[in-house]
């Protein structure tokens, strides 16, 4: 589980390490021969809590919810292995997939897919440090050029050195020991972990928050789930339906502390 957790957000940052394939905006291939078939099927790893299966987690409710509002077909997922989630590039397996964060515009750029215009909500990213060395945000980028801190995290530009998450619950357990400086990740994913071992030698910082949307293929079929999985997030975010199930899946900063 907690593999999955890494590469999912490893790939969600935009990170796709061995493929040489860029989204750049146009449509490079087409590999399905109907386009503009309506139903949409999507696929998505396992998350603990978050989305353990395609029906009563809440992120299963909260695409069930877009689903109610997409008139043109119908919209489905399954549970896949993290090899099919983000590493096949072809369509047949999927139409959209996720879970995946944007860290900043035209991230899609230098990946083989494109992002959701339309977020589902927005995800927040926590620094955890230990708490006898708090650290927020500001300290960190502070220090950026000195590389002073053994911060680990999703493989990405943070704009500070960081290394490579490799199990997140090693690191969090680590940083109780004060083995590492920080550890920057989900808020939701990481809280359940610091609350199950009860790592009680952390302190929590909010970092930023990033838009939560979906990943396509770059082609003529991607182009067109884009804009209709676009438009019904319009309509369910115009509902006030969205928000009340992404509430369920990520909340705004919770200020607490272990």
């Amino acid at each position: 589980m907690a593999k999955q957790l890494l590469l999912c957000a490893a790939w969600a940052l935009g990170c796709a390490p061995g493929l040489l394939l860029a989204c750049n905006g146009t449509a490079t291939q087409d590999s399905s021969p109907d386009v503009t078939r309506p139903d949409l099927h999507g696929i998505a790893v396992f998350l603990p809590q978050l989305l353990e299966n395609n029906q009563t987690s809440p992120f299963a409710e909260l695409l069930n919810v877009v689903a109610r509002h997409y008139k043109e077909g119908k919209i489905s997922f399954s549970i896949e292995p993290v090899k099919r989630v983000y590493m096949d590039t072809s369509d047949k397996n999927a139409d959209f997939r996720f879970p995946i964060m944007k860290l900043r515009e035209g991230a899609d750029d230098a990946t083989p897919y494109q992002f959701t215009k339309e977020m589902l909500g927005k995800v927040t990213f926590v620094l955890y440090t230990h708490k006898n060395k708090p650290l927020d945000r500001e300290d960190v980028l502070r220090m950026a050029n000195l590389a002073k801190y053994d911060i680990e995290a999703p493989p990405v530009n943070w704009g500070f050195p960081s290394k490579s998450v490799v199990n997140l619950e090693l690191s969090l357990k680590k940083l109780n020991l004060g083995r590492v400086d920080g550890v920057l990740w989900a808020q939701e994913e990481a809280d359940y972990l610091v609350r199950k071992f009860k790592l009680s030698n952390i302190h929590r910082a909010r970092f930023d928050d990033y838009p939560d949307v979906l990943f396509l293929n770059c082609n003529r079929r991607g182009d067109f789930v884009h804009q209709a999985l676009n438009r019904a997030i319009r309509s369910a975010r115009a509902s006030g339906e969205l928000q009340k199930a992404y509430v369920k899946v990520h909340k705004p900063y919770q200020d607490w502390q272990p």
